[in-house]
């Protein structure tokens, strides 16, 4: 009884319902910090040499045909706008917060850094690579945001054909599938995260047009999802009348 009582938040489904959120926060936010960490890691080692100048052609030519594929008002380049605000966090991040600018600016031995300086002077060639890797990583993160409206409306048809197609299924009696449900939503998570991780370490240029093939694999999976849903919780809560004779507390897992 004390092991089962000492557990009980371990068991505790308004427990989880509650911690699930702040749970998926903290592996969205250890998941991207290891892709951008491999990114940068990956970017500043393996990168050509032109790489930077070859992805600002990629861009000023999907800005081009960024009318047909996104909106009307070619004046509005989200790619571009996430671009920049993603350079000017990380090179704030990296080269403001660390001092490595004011150390630079330090013309006297009063200013402040000016010993720092005289380390980083010699080293001003990694530094300015070391720039042009964040530059990089920011474009693709603003090509990546250019095609997330365009996933959402993937996402959405797909769900809504998937739901559709349960229904007929249940109309028809067609049998339920748990294992297909759970292996789509994986498979989903795996299709985006890693093609997130290949496109911001691959060392050579990419089309940002390459993006379209995960968003529509990660679609069919969402559609998968949809067509193979399965109440679970209701699953769990038909249960026989002997389940509940001593009240609520088998649901918080704890007894009597």
């Amino acid at each position: 009884m004390s092991a089962k009582s000492s557990g009980w938040y371990m068991n505790s489904l308004p427990l989880k319902f509650l911690l699930s959120p702040f749970k998926a926060i903290y592996t969205v936010f250890l998941i991207v910090l290891i892709i951008f960490g491999l990114s940068l890691v990956t970017q500043n080692y393996l990168q050509t040499p032109d790489l930077l100048e070859q992805e600002l052609a990629r861009l000023e030519h999907i800005n081009h045909n960024q009318p047909i594929l996104w909106q009307d008002r070619p004046s509005e380049k989200l790619n571009i706008t996430v671009s920049r605000t993603s350079y000017r966090t990380l090179s704030t991040v990296f080269f403001e917060w660390t001092q490595v600018n004011k150390a630079l600016a330090a013309q006297s031995e009063s200013d402040f850094g000016y010993r720092f300086k005289n380390y980083l002077i010699p080293r001003l060639d990694l530094l300015k690579h070391f720039d042009k890797t964040l530059q990089v990583i920011s474009i693709r993160i603003g090509n990546i945001c250019l095609f997330i409206g365009l996933a959402a409306l993937l996402y959405i048809l797909a769900l809504i054909d998937g739901l559709v197609m349960r229904r007929i299924r249940q109309e028809n009696a067609s049998r339920e599938s748990a294992g297909i449900y759970h292996r789509a939503k994986y498979w989903r998570s795996g299709i985006i995260w890693l093609s997130i991780l290949f496109y911001l370490c691959s060392p050579i240029v990419l089309s940002p047009y390459w993006l379209l093939v995960p968003i529509s694999s990660s679609a069919y999976m969402v559609f998968l999802q949809a067509k193979y849903l399965k109440n679970t919780f209701n699953n769990k809560m038909e249960r026989s009348p002997e389940y509940y004779s001593d009240g609520l507390f088998p649901i918080f897992g704890l007894t009597e």
